[in-house]
């Protein structure tokens, strides 16, 4: 399986659920991406791709501000499961291949 393609995530935040979009695409040995989300498109930062595994960096702004917030996920055909780090901790979420 892939993680390349276009995801609609659901992430459980304080402020509520959430349903960024997330692209990740590769051309020729690298890899990019972008998270979409209420507040607009941030690219990806340290995003590693090993398979059907990722992790990725991305600032998120929220009501409290702008912050960087650390993902690791697994895809499993058109489903993709992980979790995500801020400072309040650790959080699972799930997405699904658009």
């Amino acid at each position: 399986m892939s993680v390349i393609g276009n995801w609609k995530l659901s992430m459980e935040t304080p402020f509520g659920v959430q349903t960024p979009s997330l692209a990740i695409k590769q051309e020729g040995g690298a890899y990019s991406g972008t998270l979409t989300g209420d507040a607009g498109t941030t690219p990806l930062e340290q995003l590693n791709v090993d398979g059907a595994s990722m992790s990725f960096s991305a600032m998120v702004s929220t009501p409290m501000g702008q912050f960087s917030v650390a993902f690791r996920a697994t895809a499993d055909g058109n489903t993709l499961k992980g979790e995500y780090e801020t400072m309040m901790g650790t959080t699972d979420f799930s997405g699904a291949r658009e």
